[in-house]
């Protein structure tokens, strides 16, 4: 794949995945069961991997060579140190009171899950392998989006000695959950501050098009996208269903929602525009997108024993379904080399 890039690409392929903490795990399942049943990885299967937060985490492993069955392993282990069981009313008063002044979580134990993964690999030794990566984390320091990418293009040289797990660490600093990511420039002094790429783009695919037709030049045809969404609940408030969407004057405890909405709406124009851009530019089967829908009782930051049931439950009926499989057996066709 390395010789490919350095002419003309007869086709390049996309996986991204969205961010949302724990629930993460089912989109690892999803796709560790695709690798059983297609018997191909996604490390094999894919060219140009992008994530946001938990997606970021997934997106690096898996091109970095790791299977997403390690990757589901390595969310059993983590979640619970990450994010420590308790009781959903212990939950929601520690979000409305300790949020307000500092992270609900600390992330001591996510420093050490990500290092015992990743250890001291950097972004150009994914590049060396012959994969791309494009990860989104915001840049505090700034106030301004940051795209951290494998070195794929003349043109791109700041960030391939930057180490994978500090990048899934930036990327992944859910504003109230998890302290503010400190990253070093490399080859400087600089310090610079990242929080939660999913301020700006929970789901990256339309990031990683752009990042082809751009930086790669790939021709709009030959560009195939799998975006895997983590599980999500309806946001609507039906004026009938509930008291509280009934309130039109609200402040912050009527809207303690405000971040699912706005994480989900922006999710969901850029899907819907992603979509629409693939289909006046190709033949309209190139972008798939993969949702599955959030049960009660299942957060960012619950990993207790029945959620872990759960969330693997819901990957492995989303990629054992014959639709679902129809839909990507695409990606799991092997390239010619």
């Amino acid at each position: 794949m390395a010789r490919a890039l350095e002419g003309p690409r007869p086709a390049l392929r996309i996986l991204s995945i969205d961010g949302g903490g724990y629930l993460g795990l089912a989109s690892a399942t999803l796709l560790a069961e695709f690798e059983r049943h297609f018997r191909i990885s996604c490390h094999e299967s894919f060219d140009l991997f992008c994530g946001t937060s938990t997606g970021a985490m997934i997106a690096l492993a898996l091109a970095a060579g790791k299977s997403a069955d390690d990757v589901v392993r390595f969310y059993m282990r983590m979640g619970p140190e990450v994010f420590p069981v308790r009781k959903a009313l212990v939950r929601r008063a520690r979000r409305c009171t300790l949020g307000l002044f500092r992270p609900q979580y600390q992330n001591d134990a996510l420093c050490r899950a990500l290092e015992e993964v990743f250890g001291d690999l950097t972004l150009g030794d994914i590049r060396a392998r012959g994969k791309l990566a494009l990860v989104a984390a915001y840049n505090d320091s700034s106030g301004t989006p940051r795209l951290f990418k494998t070195d794929h293009a003349p043109e791109l040289t700041a960030h391939g000695e930057y180490r994978l797990r500090d990048v899934a660490l930036a990327s992944a600093a859910a504003p109230t959950y998890l302290p503010v990511a400190e990253l070093g420039r490399p080859g400087s002094d600089v310090v610079e501050r990242f929080c939660d790429g999913g301020v700006f783009a929970n789901s990256p695919a339309l990031l990683g098009y752009a990042e082809a037709l751009s930086h790669l030049r790939i021709p709009p045809a030959n560009i195939s996208i799998l975006s895997v969404a983590t599980p999500r609940a309806n946001q609507g408030q039906r004026a009938s269903a509930t008291t509280a969407s009934k309130r039109l004057n609200r402040g912050i405890w009527a809207w303690k929602r405000i971040t699912d909405v706005m994480i989900d709406a922006s999710t969901t124009i850029a899907g819907s525009a992603l979509d629409r851009i693939v289909r006046a530019l190709g033949d309209g089967q190139q972008y798939v997108r993969l949702t599955i829908d959030r049960p009660g009782g299942l957060d960012l930051d619950v990993a207790t024993p029945e959620a872990t049931e759960t969330l693997s439950q819901l990957g492995r009926e989303c990629a054992e379904s014959n639709g679902t499989r129809g839909q990507v057996a695409r990606f799991w066709q092997s390239k010619p080399r």
